[in-house]
């Protein structure tokens, strides 16, 4: 028997689809994938399965995180065997969580190839979060808002884990604590000055750049090693004292 239901409606804002729910409430999903990268024979970038872990938890939970919502469930597509690779990129992913507090309350679910033998890397993530509609940090910054660049973009051979000069997703959790802060969007693959432009223009104002910016705006910021911040005037000047990472003016919106 056919049974009619009444779909909720969603949206896409940047890379985010949003799903408002009842009472009140918006399911924030965020997906990312990697091929090639890897400890696998045809892989391009070596990093060790754990270090792959890391990183690709990492982008979807930051895009969700910096969006306002709360992160309850990672699902991963892993095209490989699961003992050992699967095994050990799952265990970046838990660390991952923990590094935000969230071991204990996000179910991780997920699949791996065990029909044939995987010579290259390759990982799909989604994360699905939590949170109350209005509160959410999105298309919510201000005219005259400067845009901050936190992290420097870097990809490939580039990245590691310890790298002081690349954002994380604990910072940017703790960046939303301050009321000055009016949005975060990581950057990705198509550089500081698309998401700049996006930003802007998702909140119907225009980029003003900083025409002493010295980074480099159209490099991929890889998985996420970066992100846009849009804040009060002056808040870079208080970043700055509190912050170890590199921060640089990017421009304002107006």
């Amino acid at each position: 028997m056919n049974k009619k239901y009444l779909l909720p409606p969603t949206r896409q804002i940047r890379d985010l689809t949003i799903i408002d729910l009842r009472h009140g409430e918006s399911l924030v999903v965020a997906c990312d994938s990697a091929g090639a990268v890897g400890p696998k024979e045809l892989d391009e970038v070596k990093v060790s399965n754990y270090i792959l872990g890391r990183f690709i938890s990492r982008v979807a939970l930051m895009e969700v995180v910096a969006s306002g919502a709360i992160p309850i469930l990672v699902t991963d597509a892993l095209a490989v065997e699961m003992e050992p690779s699967g095994a050990e990129i799952i265990a970046g992913i838990k660390d991952e969580l923990k590094q935000l507090g969230l071991e204990d309350q996000v179910r991780i679910t997920g699949s791996t190839e065990e029909n044939f033998v995987a010579k290259q890397s390759g990982v799909g993530i989604t994360v699905i979060g939590i949170g109350e509609t209005e509160k959410l940090r999105l298309i919510s910054a201000k005219p005259g808002d400067e845009l901050l660049c936190l992290g420097l973009p870097k990809v490939g051979s580039e990245v590691t884990l310890t790298d002081p000069e690349i954002i994380t997703a604990r910072t940017v959790m703790d960046l939303l604590g301050d009321q000055e802060v009016h949005e975060v969007v990581p950057v990705g693959s198509k550089g500081i000055l698309y998401e700049a432009r996006t930003l802007a223009e998702t909140n119907g104002l225009e980029l003003e750049l900083n025409p002493e910016c010295g980074l480099p705006l159209k490099k991929s910021g890889g998985p996420a090693t970066c992100a846009i911040v849009a804040a009060a005037p002056g808040f870079g000047n208080k970043l700055a004292r509190i912050l170890s990472l590199p921060i640089d003016l990017v421009g304002r919106i107006r």
